[in-house]
């Protein structure tokens, strides 16, 4: 073999390996889900699933819960109320709610449906995903322009 062939070998077998690194990369992040939705349903158990909601349970209190989650996907906005932590994301919703004798509830909703279901927490608070509710000042008639 001359060196000239020993040098396209090597750069070949070295191309070869770096794309083998891109596939094993991308499929691992692809396994750890690609959405706040894919992390949950990953590391929990999903006790329900019906019209787009999913419920998962977790032994563990809403804090933690709570804090696994935004420490791999951060919100776009967080409410903490007695009744739960709700997460605002682009695309979706997430509710943290305790449990009768401990425990968590998830709930994983899209943002549309989850705002609807969980207005009575946080209707006013959460509004588009540009902003708070409060912050918006339409365009009519009224006071608070």
């Amino acid at each position: 073999m001359t060196p000239r062939q020993k040098s396209t070998a090597t750069f070949g077998g070295a191309a070869l390996v770096a794309v083998i690194a891109l596939v094993v990369l991308v499929g691992g992040l692809a396994s750890c889900g690609g959405s706040v939705r894919g992390y949950v349903k990953d590391h929990y158990t999903k006790v329900s699933s019906r019209n787009g909601t999913d419920t998962y349970r977790s032994r563990d209190g809403v804090a933690k819960v709570t804090k696994d989650i935004t420490s791999k996907w951060k919100p776009a906005d967080r409410l903490t109320d007695p009744g739960g932590v709700f997460l605002r994301y682009r695309d979706d919703l997430v509710a943290v709610r305790p449990r009768t004798g401990g425990g968590s509830d998830i709930t994983v909703d899209d943002a549309e449906r989850g705002y609807a279901h969980w207005y009575p927490y946080v209707g006013g608070w959460f509004g588009t995903y540009s902003g708070r509710g409060e912050g918006f000042r339409g365009g009519g008639p009224g006071s608070g322009k």
